[in-house]
């Protein structure tokens, strides 16, 4: 019957992996980041001048506060290219302003379902990556519309769909656990992680918790099911680090005694809290993470059966 629950949610997670569809703009105009019309190259690099302080807003909103100095330093000097993009062009996200006033918006996982758009292209690079970004001549909507890594991989490409900024990533978990009751447990899982957008993102892995010490318990098999929320970025030493939540359902299958609460296969909620400590988020790097699962009929005695623990991640 648990099993059976956990089957359920996975299909619901899923289902809402693949509700998470691009949004498609046919109309530009209507929410300009900037006005007038862009009519040459240097209305360009004024615009971006004139924009700083929205600009940093706009990058922060959606994620990349870090690419705000490479790109104020770059932009001046950048081969500005002349592009048209057909229906069906894909960009990572969109700066706009609600009828061209007010604060800044940020539309991720942008598609354009227009007619063919005019727009400036120009490139910047940080990190060993190559940023592209689009500037729509009728809007100055400043968009990022791909990210090439340092192997040649294409991050956010013009394909339409269920998409994100960086596609399926392998993932892979290192930690421990301990129970109260009393047992210490190896957390070892790994799957795949979808971005939902530029902040959210779902994982599904599978792995194992060998029993390593204490009175109780079993070895359990993992398969686990999360959504994870970028909550912030802050500083670690000389560059940014993204902080995230995360909560899901999880199994904690074993071949213990189904009549103790300490040895039985169990569906477990899961949250964690974590935060990047190595490496970009287009490249190989690596969070730590605390987490706290608990079966979702043993919450009256959580400080006793729950399992609480960290770990590492690596995402490759």
């Amino acid at each position: 019957m648990k099993l059976k629950v956990l089957f359920q949610a996975a299909v619901l997670l899923a289902l809402s992996v693949c509700a998470a569809q691009a949004v498609t703009v046919t109309n530009v105009r209507r929410n300009p980041f900037y006005q007038p019309p862009l009519t040459s190259v240097s209305d360009l690099r004024y615009m971006m001048q004139a924009t700083q302080e929205d600009i940093r807003d706009g990058l922060y909103q959606a994620g990349y506060p870090e690419l705000y100095q490479p790109l104020m330093e770059q932009y001046p000097q950048a081969p500005v290219s002349r592009v048209d993009y057909l229906s069906g062009q894909n960009f990572v996200w969109m700066l706009s302003k609600e009828g061209g006033y007010g604060s800044v918006r940020v539309v991720s996982d942008m598609v354009w379902g227009g007619k063919s758009l005019a727009a400036y292209e120009f490139s910047i690079y940080s990190n060993g990556a190559q940023y592209v970004f689009s500037v729509p001549l009728a809007c100055g909507n400043l968009a990022l519309k791909e990210v090439i890594t340092t192997g040649g991989g294409v991050v956010g490409t013009g394909q339409v769909g269920c998409l994100s900024c960086y596609g399926f990533r392998f993932v892979a978990d290192v930690g421990y656990l301990h129970q109260s009751d009393p047992a210490d447990y190896l957390m070892l899982r790994a799957g795949v992680e979808h971005s939902l957008s530029n902040r959210l993102s779902f994982l599904a892995m599978v792995g194992g918790a060998p029993h390593l010490s204490g009175t109780d318990g079993d070895d359990a098999i993992l398969v686990d099911f999360l959504l994870q929320y970028d909550w912030f970025r802050f500083m670690f030493g000389n560059q940014w680090s993204q902080a995230f939540v995360g909560v899901g359902l999880g199994g904690w299958i074993t071949s213990g005694d189904d009549n103790l609460e300490a040895e039985d296969t169990d569906v477990d909620v899961i949250a964690n809290i974590g935060a990047r400590i190595y490496g970009q988020p287009e490249t190989f790097n690596a969070s730590l993470f605390f987490e706290a699962r608990s079966a979702v009929d043993e919450f009256d005695t959580l400080g006793e059966y729950g399992r609480f623990g960290a770990g590492l991640r690596c995402r490759f």
